[in-house]
């Protein structure tokens, strides 16, 4: 496996390429976090058959001691304030407004990488699996499986009416302070009624990616690994 860090349709990334071209996974980090937060994960996850994607998020935060990234704001006074009166936020009617510039940019990072991949395989943790729900749905976009970890039902009416069914598979924790178990619920449904095919696991925990989350995702993953 050769590990580069490469420009892709203006979009940093972190590619992790094999020995063949069959399949590819991209996945999206999470605010505040970049590409080389969950670049761990490949080689948990790696299959003969897999190329790796972690693109840096297209905003930038000053995160203090570090560059975070992120693919669009967050109001944190109305979040810090949920969190303390111990109330969800309802996401799926929020349109952030640098979502639609970080949509074309991966929109154009995925099809890039159509061209190399016969598969490709989406997924993310908490805003990077938002990112991954929406073009995942995209018509123009031909994405064969999804990984949506923490994440939330983000500007609904923006999704599709119809979709291609394809797999997914879903989790949350049940103590997830920042992004609701309702949200994640909200598009565990809205993804079914898609047709596509998966439904939302549930971890004791709150914002994270437990142990037993990465186990399920290898094992969803062994589909794609023919």
């Amino acid at each position: 496996m050769k590990t580069n860090r490469v420009d892709l349709a203006g979009v940093e990334c972190l590619e992790v390429i094999g020995n063949d071209p069959s399949v590819g996974v991209i996945f999206f980090h999470g605010y505040g976090a970049n590409m080389h937060d969950l670049f761990p994960l490949w080689e948990m996850w790696h299959m003969d058959k897999f190329n790796w994607y972690f693109p840096n998020g297209t905003q930038t935060l000053n995160m203090g001691y570090y560059e975070g990234r992120a693919w669009f704001s967050i109001d944190m006074v109305e979040l810090e304030k949920s969190i303390r009166e111990g109330r969800s936020r309802d996401m799926k009617n929020s349109v952030p407004p640098e979502l639609d510039h970080s949509l074309d940019m991966l929109n154009n990072l995925v099809t890039e990488l159509s061209k190399r991949h016969k598969t490709l395989i989406l997924g993310g943790f908490s805003q990077g699996a938002m990112c991954a729900t929406h073009l995942a749905l995209k018509e123009d976009l031909n994405i064969d499986g999804l990984i949506l970890l923490s994440g939330a039902l983000l500007a609904e009416k923006r999704l599709p009416k119809t979709a291609k069914s394809i797999p997914f598979y879903q989790s949350h924790g049940t103590s997830d302070p920042i992004l609701s178990l309702e949200g994640a619920k909200d598009l565990e449904k809205k993804l079914q009624d898609l047709n596509l095919s998966g439904k939302l696991h549930t971890f004791n925990g709150g914002h994270e990616i437990p142990p037993a989350v990465i186990h399920d995702v290898k094992v969803f993953l062994q589909q794609f690994s023919q």
